[in-house]
């Protein structure tokens, strides 16, 4: 880590008393500067989830009663039953509407096929007849008219015969209207309201199978049967056989155990720590002895408040890729991840024990001749040196 205060440098040199005790063995009372390899390790608390999370939740319209539930933690593959949810109900509901649906298809089969071509049949023959009956009562007044010349009919009779034709007319205007209203709206409507009918009964008859299809839950990739706590009459755990869900009310999770990620949140002030890519470390704490290795995926580019950490402090959420999977790990274990912060093939190095302070400025003590004090410039640190940045070089002989 680098040091841009004397609160850092403190920090850091904590512990020079017992790396001084450390080296009371060594007999050595100088140390010749040189470069070597050098890496620094942050640690950080997370969480190992699966990157891969599918949530289960009732699809069933209303309150659906549990009778199946696979065993928490059982492997399962895509296609496996997760839930069965009580059906008989919806089955009996399943036979009304079927019914509902064959009557429905029958009327619209009569109706269409046999009522309203039979009622316009009989219309178009009302009006052939009135037709004949108006072209004979039309002929007889043309001839009315010729015996009235005659002398053979009077003109009341003929008046009569006029008033006749006219009311037959009337009537033929009437069927021909009737018939055109038939055609273009009455049969049109009955048509329609037997289609509506018909296609109300089907979509109750779709919904009600997918009713009973949602009964049966299948797991929709493979994982691991998690259950997820939820409020079930008044308590809250998780689900077990006869308890009743509700729709879209998630209560088990399957993750994809084979593709893992660690999820931590690096504080606002050690964000240049973590860069995308870095190597990290991971070590379950439920398993101490497994090690386990990954890369920073992402970094968050906005700040957060943590719940369980001082309100003060802010966050940045980092996601790491694991690249190791293990069949004892699980979903939401706590893990300690070591990310790469800083490495160097080549750093100039020197002991802990050998820096000092000088007011606010570190100082080495260099061996003559001549002797004397040198300020430095450090840049990270690790648990045994500090990188030295300026006032030293390779070969220096430094003094404890």
């Amino acid at each position: 880590m680098k040091f841009r205060s004397l609160f850092h440098f403190l920090l850091a040199t904590a512990l020079l008393p017992l790396a001084a005790c450390s080296r009371s063995g060594e007999n050595a009372s100088t140390h010749t500067i040189a470069t070597g390899p050098m890496q620094v390790w942050t640690v950080y608390p997370g969480k190992l989830e699966a990157r891969r999370v599918e949530v289960i939740m009732s699809k069933f319209n209303g309150s659906a009663t549990i009778v199946e539930l696979a065993p928490e933690g059982a492997p399962v593959k895509a296609g496996d039953l997760l839930v069965k949810f009580d059906s008989s109900q919806v089955e009996r509901d399943l036979l009304k509407l079927q019914r509902d649906f064959q009557l429905a298809s029958s009327d619209l089969e009569r109706i269409e096929k046999a009522e309203l071509p039979l009622e316009l049949r009989d219309l178009e023959a009302q009006r052939i007849e009135a037709q004949m009956t108006f072209e004979a009562e039309k002929q007889y007044l043309e001839d009315s008219r010729a015996l009235l010349a005659e002398d053979l009919v009077s003109e009341q009779e003929l008046e009569q015969q006029k008033l006749k034709v006219d009311q037959l007319k009337t009537q033929l205007e009437k069927l021909d209207q009737k018939i055109a209203l038939t055609k273009d709206f009455l049969h049109p409507s009955a048509l329609e309201r037997a289609r509506a009918t018909l296609s109300s009964a089907e979509q109750e008859l779709k919904l009600a199978k997918a009713q009973l299809a949602n009964c049966t839950v299948l797991a929709p990739a493979d994982g691991v049967v998690v259950y997820r706590p939820l409020h079930v009459g008044g308590e809250f755990r998780t689900v077990r056989v006869g308890d009743s869900i509700y729709k879209n009310q998630p209560f088990l999770i399957i993750p994809d155990m084979r593709d893992l990620i660690i999820e931590v949140q690096i504080p606002e002030a050690e964000l240049a720590r973590v860069e995308i890519g870095r190597s990290v470390r991971v070590t379950p704490l439920s398993y101490p002895d497994l090690a386990l290795t990954g890369n920073v995926e992402t970094v968050g580019s906005m700040a957060t408040i943590v719940a369980d950490r001082p309100g003060w402090q802010r966050y940045f959420r980092a996601v790491i890729g694991l690249q190791d999977a293990d069949p004892r790990l699980r979903s939401g274990m706590s893990v300690e991840a070591e990310i790469l912060s800083y490495s160097a093939d080549n750093a100039l190095l020197i002991p802990r024990s050998f820096v000092h302070m000088n007011g606010n400025e570190p100082t080495a003590r260099i061996a003559g001749p001549p002797a004397r004090t040198q300020p430095l410039k450090l840049g990270w640190a690790d648990v045994q040196n500090f990188e030295v940045l300026d006032g030293l070089k390779p070969g220096d002989v430094v003094k404890p």
